[in-house]
């Protein structure tokens, strides 16, 4: 396995093109260059490889070597949640998403915290199991204290998620925002419906 760094710049447009939970850096970057996920083949000529030529052209197989990329984030585990407490998720989140400080506010980061609260505070045992299960190879996204995500480097900027004994890494795109908070809802086994609802809040940054 081969570890590449990038610049700031280049990270963002890479995690930006993610466009499922668990798609590796490897897969989002041969997506974008239209390169096939198998092991690819080059011919080298003679003045290429610097080898000595055969009698043919001879091809050389290059095997992939997958790129880790900090924000891979593993799929999240489902596990099923009453009834009564999945209800007062879905009605406080949607009296949330309906009230009027919500709409008005422009800040991603704000909106993703808002939602992250409501997710907490009406199931504290679903939202651990949650963030628990939402993390990347090499980086850790929801953590009980400030210094675990500080670990990774101040560039994290990790916040207080309001009303929780919870941080999160808040130095994210609204995309992947959406993404964490796609693979939590799904883990709280929220409708797809609500979900996407949430998910037009996190399109246009």
């Amino acid at each position: 396995m081969k570890i590449i760094e990038v610049d700031e710049e280049l990270y963002q447009y890479i995690a930006g093109n993610t466009q499922s939970i668990g798609e590796s850096a490897s897969d989002i970057l041969r997506r974008l260059l239209n390169l096939s996920p198998r092991n690819a083949y080059v011919n080298l000529s003679e003045n290429q490889s610097g080898l000595t030529p055969s009698s043919s052209n001879e091809q050389t197989k290059v095997t992939e070597q997958p790129i880790v990329f900090e924000e891979e984030i593993n799929k999240p585990v489902i596990r099923k949640q009453s009834d009564e407490v999945m209800q007062k998720t879905i009605t406080k989140l949607e009296s949330l998403l309906n009230s009027e400080e919500f709409k008005q506010e422009n800040k991603a980061v704000v909106r993703f915290l808002y939602i992250l609260t409501i997710l907490y505070r009406t199931n504290p045992e679903g939202f651990a199991l949650a963030t628990e299960s939402l993390q990347g190879r090499t980086r850790v996204y929801f953590a009980r204290d400030e210094g675990t995500l500080l670990m990774a480097g101040n560039h994290t900027k990790p916040k207080q998620i309001p009303d929780t004994p919870y941080w999160v890494i808040t130095n994210t795109n609204s995309g992947r925002k959406m993404l964490m908070l796609e693979g939590a809802m799904q883990s709280m086994h929220l409708p797809e419906e609500l979900i996407e609802q949430v998910r037009s809040y996190f399109t246009a940054n």
